[in-house]
């Protein structure tokens, strides 16, 4: 069917799906498919080969109904029919150089797979915390590309004097950054407070924050909320939501 192919080995999966609501309802029903990955789109990719009608040929009367409750929980028994838009499907169609009449072609395999391939702009897997901040730094670089005149630092937060912001820092709205605090590469979220003497460098810093005096933080993720107090030393750690730091805390 496809005499000419060309492999390729130098692409990285994005981890990022679009299904249809029957694939969705597929999987709530069959409960043994656990990854996407590794489990549901290699179904898919087969299945998009392989007729429905398939499913019951060569039943023999003595298994016909374990077979037809495998078949239940077959892909193409969650594909509803519509018919209204079979027709410019089949006139539209680039799947394949069919001549002629594509109904039957479309009725054996309405399960198609596709894949994107993104050849500019950018792209991050986050599975890890260092991902997650790295993909964060890019943001700022991101917007500069884009051509965004909006400044890095909202106009409503509240700077001293004294604080020092990176260049490719982000300061959200209604943030305060006291006396003598230095933010490096690092986003900081909106209504947060960042007391006198605050070492920030690599760091997300989410919503309504508080920061105390005389903290170091570097490398990791403070979650909406989170209260850290008063000469903690943070480095590469999650801190989860509505948390508290205690008092030069490690």
């Amino acid at each position: 069917r496809h005499p000419r192919m060309h492999i390729r080995t130098g692409l990285m999966d994005a981890h990022l799906y679009c299904l249809k609501k029957y694939v969705v309802d597929f999987l709530v029903e069959n409960r043994t498919i656990a990854s996407l990955r590794s489990e549901l789109i290699p179904h898919l990719v087969r299945r998009q080969f392989s007729s429905p009608s398939s499913l019951q040929q060569g039943l023999d009367n003595k298994e016909e109904d374990q077979k037809k409750k495998e078949a239940s929980l077959d892909i193409y028994s969650f594909i509803k029919e519509d018919n209204s838009l079979l027709k410019p499907a089949s006139d539209n169609s680039c799947w394949n150089d069919h001549r002629g009449d594509m109904n039957e072609t479309l009725q054996e395999g309405k399960v198609r797979c596709y894949v994107h391939i993104m050849k500019e702009g950018l792209c991050y897997r986050v599975n890890t915390l260092g991902l997650y901040i790295e993909a964060n730094r890019q943001v700022p670089k991101m917007l500069l590309n884009l051509g965004l005149e909006e400044p890095l630092v909202h106009a409503s937060a509240q700077i001293t004097d004294r604080g020092m912001v990176g260049s490719d820092s982000i300061i959200g709205s209604s943030t305060q950054v006291g006396e003598k605090t230095s933010i490096k590469h690092s986003i900081i979220g909106s209504m947060c407070t960042i007391k006198d003497k605050v070492k920030i460098t690599n760091c997300i810093i989410m919503n309504s924050v508080t920061i105390e005096e005389g903290c170091c933080l570097q490398g990791s993720v403070i979650c909406h909320n989170a209260m850290i107090e008063k000469g903690a030393d943070i480095k590469d750690c999650l801190i989860g939501s509505d948390q508290r730091l205690e008092t030069k805390g490690k």
